[in-house]
């Protein structure tokens, strides 16, 4: 044995296998090494390729709306979807799927129904803010009603006053629960109106139904809008005068007229303020070619008197006198 090891040839195999099995241990870190780092560039990879979003979805009812009325669900649901980037990226953008509420089979009164979603890929999960929901089914009606203009009517100046109001729709078809539509006391167009209103309003308004105490009722209203138009103008009243007859027209130099009516008095009609400033009413008698005493049929123009509207009668019958001086 101890001359085998003192051999050449004894050294060179020993030293031979120091170097396989140093090999062998060096290549073994380095396979182990690069294994630790793909598992973990997976794992990195995979961690960052994932997502979430919220999406706030309509909420579906599956009920016979030709005969029940819902109420008392939310118009949304949130929906919190988490999955692989893009698919959820995609599902984002497209929301192809739906969240509803199976109501075919419930009788009608209050209930708790479920919310469920159908149309998700099988790669993403999902959580809803809100897993249940309360509905209140009831029966359906129909019914027209008439709509009136609504608006505050002490923005009206003092002074002015308001016409009928002219709406690009007479009536609306009010569709809801049966309790519901029967407590409609009436129909309104809502018209916004700034105050000291002097000009007429024209606007597009929201129609709401009210009940006896003027709250507003869950219906549906068609249509629910429609344009108002409310003229505003400065208010009238009538006041009866007596006529003041005055020569017009040519007149002779040595010639006087004097002026008599069997008419005591006339019915003027116009703004108040107008008004206020006649103690009679002036009109004037042309006495062009009139060279004897006669009697005439006299217009009663309203053109030169400002704010006056309207007299009554429209003409009286005037005896003209005529002397020669």
């Amino acid at each position: 044995m101890k001359k085998f090891m003192n051999s050449n040839w004894s050294l060179r195999l020993l030293a031979l296998l120091c170097a396989l099995a140093l090999f062998a241990y060096v290549n073994s870190s380095k396979t182990t090494h690069t294994s630790s780092l793909l598992t973990n560039s997976v794992n990195s990879t995979s961690t960052n390729s994932n997502r979430t979003v919220t999406i706030s979805a309509p909420l579906e009812l599956n009920v016979n709306s030709t005969k029940y009325f819902v109420t008392g669900y939310p118009e949304n649901i949130k929906v919190k979807i988490t999955g692989p980037a893009a698919l959820v990226t995609t599902t984002a953008n497209t929301q192809n799927f739906k969240v509803y509420a199976n109501l075919s089979g419930l009788s009608v009164g209050k209930h708790s129904v479920k919310v469920q979603v159908d149309g998700l890929n099988k790669e993403l999960s999902y959580s809803l803010n809100q897993k249940y929901i309360h509905v209140n089914i009831q029966p359906r009606r129909t019914a027209n009603y008439k709509v009136t203009a609504d608006f505050n009517h002490t923005n009206v100046a003092s002074g002015y006053e308001v016409g009928t109001a002219r709406l690009g729709t007479s009536s609306v078809k009010v569709t809801g629960a049966v309790n519901e539509v029967s407590k409609v006391a009436k129909v309104v167009a809502v018209v916004n109106t700034d105050k000291n209103l002097t000009k007429s309003v024209n606007q597009q308004a929201m129609i709401e139904a009210l009940d006896a105490n003027g709250q507003t009722l869950n219906v549906v209203l068609t249509p629910s809008t429609t344009s108002v138009y409310i003229p505003i103008k400065q208010a009238t009243a009538k006041k009866k005068l007596a006529v003041d007859l005055k020569a017009s027209g040519k007149t002779e130099a040595d010639t006087s007229y004097s002026f008599s009516t069997t008419t005591s008095s006339v019915t003027v009609t116009g703004t108040k303020a107008a008004l206020a400033k006649l103690s009679k009413l002036p009109v004037d008698v042309d006495v062009t070619d009139v060279t004897k005493t006669t009697t005439k049929t006299v217009d009663l123009s309203t053109s030169d008197e400002d704010g006056v509207t309207a007299v009554s009668p429209s003409s009286i019958k005037v005896k003209i006198t005529v002397k020669s001086n």
